[in-house]
C-alpha cells in the first residue's frame, strides 16, 4: 500500500476536524455577534422614562450564554453601563434562554443564539441635564459545538435629549418596542419577576386591543380589593350608607355615584402620578388633606347622633350634614374617598403607571385608571346596598338610633386613624384610647335599644370586641416587641446611604409611609415571622421613609429608584446592583416573602 504524501496527510487531518474550529480560525469573537441600541423615543422627559434596547445578532451556529449561569466553565453575558449622574437604569431584562448540552458540563446550559432583545427603562432626574449620553459595553464568550472563543466586550453608546414636563415626543423603532417583551431576568437573577411594567401594558395594548385591554384593567383594579390598602373604605361605607333612610332606586344611584366619585378622582391622582413621577397617594403626606378627611367625618358621625336633628348646623357643619342626603352628598364623598384609594398599589398599578408616563396622553391614562377605579370600587356598590338594607328590618323603636350611634362612634375612629401621621406615638395611645371608650360607653351607657334583645346581645358583642381590640392596641411594646429582631437602619443623608452600598453585604431597601396601610401589614406580620426576621438579617436593612418625602434625601433615592407607590421592596446584590427581578410593591404573605428573600440570598 503506498503511503499518502506528506501534504496530503495534512489535509486529511484538516478535514477531519470539526468545521467549527475551521470558522473559528478565521472569526474573532467580535465577529461573532453585532450589538445595536435603539431608544422608544428621541427625547427622554425630565422625571419620567424612556425605554432603551439591545438587539444581539449572534451568526447561525454559534451561541452565547445566559447571565446566572454558575458553571465555572461558562462565563455569562452581561451588560455594564458607565454611571452618568441625574440618570437612573432600572436593569436589563433578558429574554428566557434556550437550554443546550454542552461538552465537559453535566447540566444543560442556558444559551442565547439568533436574535435577541435585552430591554432597559431610563430614567433622567437631574433639572440640569440637557442630553444624555450612555456608554457600555457587552461582553460574552461566543462558542460552537467544539469551540468557545476568548471572551470580548462589545462597546455601545445611547444618546438622548433631555426635555421639560409637557413637551411632545416622537416615538421610535415600533418594530424594536411593540414586540411582546418576555420579563426576563436581570444578570444574576433566577426568579421569575414579579412586577409587571409598562412593556407588558404596551404589548398587551398591541396583542389584545384597547377593549380586552381595558377590561383587563377593570379586573386588575377589582383584584386590588384582595390587599390592605382598602380597609379604611369599608367602615366608611357601611357607616355612610347605613345611616341613610331612601328607597332601593335612590340608594343605587347614591351608590353609583359614591363608586363614581371615588374613580374621577383615582383617575386624576393617577395621571398627576405618571405625568410628574410623583408617589402614587402623596396627597395623604399633605396634613391639610388628612385634617379635611377627618373633619369630614368628625362631621358625618355628629349627623348620626342626631346632633343636627336638634341644632342648625352653620358653616361647615351645615355642609357636611346636607352632603349625606341625595346624589350630589355621594358623589362628594366618593370625591374624597379617591384620595383615601390611591394608595391602593400592586404590580399592574406600577406598571399602568409607568405605561401612562410613557404614553404622554392625558385623555387615554385618564380613562384607563378611570376603568382601573371602577374595578376597585365595584365591590363598594354591592356594600353600599347591602348596608342600606338594615332600614328595612322590622322597626323595633330606639335600637334604630343605637344602630346610629355605633355608625357614628366608627367614623369618629376613622377621623382619629387619618390624623395618626400627624400625632405621632400620642396617636396611638388616642386612637386605642378611643376604642376602649366606644366599646365601654356600648356596654354601660348606651341605653338605645333596650327593647331589642338580639340587638342588645350584637351591641354588647361589639362592645367587647372593641375593649379587646383597644388592650391589644394599648399593650406596652407590642409593636416593638414584634420587629424588634429586625436590624433595620434608618439613615438621613446620601452620604450614609452611599457608605451602605460601599459594604460587601446584600441590602434591602424598604421604601415606607406612616400612612401606608400595607406598610403597616409587612411590619406587624411578615417581618415579625421569626423565619422572616433569621433570613432577613442576612441583609443590610435599609427603611426610607416617605412619609412626607419632602427631604431632598428621600427624593433624591424616590427618583433613583423609580418609586412609584408604597410599599416598595429593593434588593440590591453584593455588588450594588438592583435584582429587579425581586422588586416588590404591596403587601406580601411571610411565606412568599421568605422564598423572595432566599432567591435574593441565593444570587
Amino acid at each position: 500500500m503506498k503511503r499518502l504524501p506528506p501534504h496530503l496527510l495534512v489535509f486529511a487531518l484538516l478535514l477531519s476536524v470539526a468545521p467549527g474550529t475551521l470558522i473559528a480560525q478565521n472569526l474573532s469573537a467580535d465577529e461573532v455577534v453585532s450589538v445595536k441600541p435603539y431608544t422608544h423615543q428621541s427625547e427622554v422627559v425630565l422625571q419620567q422614562s424612556v425605554r432603551i434596547a439591545l438587539v444581539l445578532d449572534i451568526l447561525p451556529g454559534w451561541h452565547i450564554y445566559a447571565p446566572g449561569d454558575e458553571e465555572a466553565f461558562t462565563i455569562p453575558t452581561e451588560v455594564s453601563m458607565e454611571p452618568v449622574e441625574g440618570v437612573t437604569l432600572s436593569g436589563w431584562q433578558f429574554p428566557e434562554p434556550e437550554m443546550l448540552a454542552v461538552a465537559g458540563i453535566d447540566e444543560p446550559a442556558a444559551v442565547y443564539g439568533g436574535r435577541i432583545t435585552l430591554f432597559n427603562t431610563l430614567t433622567a432626574t437631574d433639572p440640569a441635564l440637557t442630553s444624555v449620553k450612555l456608554k457600555g459595553g457587552v461582553s460574552y464568550q461566543p462558542c460552537d459545538d467544539k469551540t468557545c472563543l476568548i471572551p470580548v466586550e462589545i462597546p455601545f453608546q445611547i444618546s438622548l435629549t433631555v426635555v421639560p414636563l409637557g413637551s411632545e415626543i416622537t416615538q421610535q423603532h415600533p418594530e424594536v418596542f411593540t414586540e411582546s417583551v418576555p420579563m426576563g431576568e436581570e444578570a444574576g437573577a433566577n426568579a421569575e419577576p414579579e412586577t409587571l411594567d409598562a412593556d407588558n401594558i404596551a404589548g398587551l395594548v398591541d396583542d389584545k386591543g384597547l377593549f380586552l385591554t381595558f377590561l383587563l384593567i377593570f379586573l386588575g383594579g377589582l383584584a386590588l380589593n384582595l390587599t390592605p390598602c382598602v380597609y379604611p373604605l369599608i367602615p366608611i361605607t357601611v357607616s355612610f350608607f347605613g345611616g341613610r333612610d331612601t328607597s332601593r332606586g335612590k340608594t343605587f344611584q347614591a351608590a353609583l355615584a359614591y363608586v363614581l366619585g371615588i374613580a374621577i378622582t383615582y383617575s386624576i391622582l393617577g395621571v398627576i402620578a405618571a405625568s410628574t413621577g410623583a408617589l402614587f397617594g402623596s396627597l395623604l403626606t399633605n396634613p391639610i388633606v388628612l385634617v379635611g378627611i377627618a373633619l369630614l367625618l368628625v362631621a358625618l358621625s355628629l349627623s348620626m347622633f342626631g346632633v343636627y336633628e336638634f341644632r342648625l348646623p352653620s358653616g361647615l357643619m351645615l355642609a357636611a350634614g346636607r352632603s349625606r342626603s341625595g346624589i350630589f352628598g355621594a358623589l362628594f364623598m366618593g370625591l374624597t374617598l379617591g384620595i383615601v384609594a390611591a394608595p391602593c398599589v400592586g404590580p399592574f398599578v406600577i406598571g399602568l403607571l409607568t405605561y401612562v408616563a410613557q404614553l404622554q396622553s392625558v385623555v387615554l391614562g385618564f380613562w384607563m385608571f378611570f376603568v382601573l377605579a371602577l374595578g376597585l370600587g365595584l365591590p363598594y356598590l354591592f356594600l353600599a346596598m347591602f348596608s342600606s338594607r338594615i332600614h328595612n328590618l322590622p322597626r323595633s323603636g330606639a335600637w334604630m338610633v343605637g344602630v346610629r350611634v355605633i355608625f357614628g362612634l366608627i367614623l369618629i375612629g376613622m377621623a382619629i386613624y387619618f390624623i395618626l401621621p400627624l400625632l405621632g406615638t400620642a396617636g396611638n395611645w388616642l386612637f386605642g384610647g378611643f376604642i376602649f371608650l366606644s366599646g365601654f360607653y356600648l356596654i354601660v351607657l348606651d341605653k338605645n335599644g333596650r327593647d331589642a334583645p338580639i340587638f342588645m346581645t350584637l351591641k354588647n358583642v361589639i362592645g367587647i370586641g372593641a375593649i379587646v381590640l383597644s388592650t391589644w392596641l394599648l399593650m406596652p411594646g407590642k409593636t416593638v416587641q414584634a420587629t424588634a429582631e429586625v436590624d433595620w437602619q434608618k439613615p438621613t443623608t446620601m452620604e450614609a446611604f452611599d457608605a451602605a452600598l460601599e459594604t460587601d453585604k446584600p441590602i434591602l431597601l424598604d421604601f415606607y409611609a406612616d400612612w401606608c396601610i400595607p406598610c403597616r401589614e409587612m411590619d406587624n406580620f411578615t417581618f415579625a415571622d421569626p423565619r422572616v426576621i433569621e433570613r432577613a438579617n442576612a441583609f443590610q436593612l435599609i427603611k426610607i421613609d416617605l412619609t412626607t418625602a419632602k427631604g431632598a434625601y428621600e427624593q433624591t433615592l424616590q427618583r433613583r429608584y423609580a418609586v412609584k407607590g408604597v410599599p416598595t421592596y429593593i434588593f440590591i446584590s453584593s455588588a450594588g446592583k438592583e435584582l429587579t427581578a425581586l422588586r416588590l410593591t404591596g403587601f406580601e404573605k411571610a411565606d412568599e416573602f421568605l422564598n423572595r428573600l432566599q432567591q435574593a440570598e441565593a444570587q
